[in-house]
């Protein structure tokens, strides 16, 4: 009886006592034996495929919010720096934000443009511009705003591909502008930072000269 595992032995036990005296007990210990086997195994299986499942959930609820924080893509070029900030914060740019008097200029001085001049809250190619933040750096003939914070949102159902230009003006007269692709998904910011360095590299303007600024699209490359 030593040699026989504790699930028979009790069983045997249990049944000796029982109204099986004139049975094989030893067929039905071995079946009852057989089907608590088989649940068993039953069990693990079931256990497996719950937790495969529960694993392969999380999973891809996991990679459906990493691919949801991507709210747009912005290249880079050489003669300005545009990118993304996906910073909460750069909601928080509405309207003109300006140290110094700063307005809007109607006409285009871009030959690539292929849309009209827009200011804050104008759309173009189904981005709307939301605020404007200019930074302003001391030049040779005093004040000059070299970093433009351009906010963008696609209030469309559509992924929205263009490629805005920001110009700038100096009483008027065109100055510089840069201009690069940009792709945003639905509901999504997209803010561009223009840089413009020869600004305080040399370019002549008047002292008490007037800013003037708008953007427009141009012809994807």
């Amino acid at each position: 009886m030593s040699e026989v595992e504790p699930l028979i032995r009790r069983e045997l036990q249990w049944m000796a006592q029982g109204v099986f005296e004139n049975k094989d007990l030893a067929a039905i210990v071995i079946a009852r034996s057989r089907r608590r086997r088989v649940r068993r195994v039953l069990a693990y299986a079931i256990a497996s495929l719950v937790i495969a499942f529960v694993s392969i959930l999380a999973f891809s609820l996991i990679n459906g919010l990493s691919n949801n924080s991507d709210k747009a893509i912005v290249s880079s070029g050489d003669a300005s720096k545009i990118s993304e900030n996906t910073d909460p914060l750069s909601a928080q740019i509405q309207g003109l934000i300006s140290d110094y008097p700063l307005t809007w200029e109607q006409s285009v001085g871009d030959l690539s443009a292929i849309s009209k001049s827009a200011g804050i809250g104008d759309s173009l190619g189904g981005l709307t511009a939301e605020g404007l933040k200019v930074s302003w750096s001391s030049c040779q003939e005093g004040a000059c705003p070299t970093e433009w914070t351009l906010s963008l949102i696609n209030n469309t159902e559509d992924i929205i591909s263009v490629e805005p230009s920001l110009m700038v003006y100096v009483d008027h007269s065109p100055l510089v502008s840069a201009s690069r692709p940009v792709s945003v998904i639905p509901g999504a910011r997209s803010t561009l930072v223009f840089t413009f360095p020869e600004l305080e590299q040399g370019i002549a303007f008047r002292k008490s000269a007037t800013w003037q600024w708008n953007w427009f699209l141009t012809v994807a490359r």
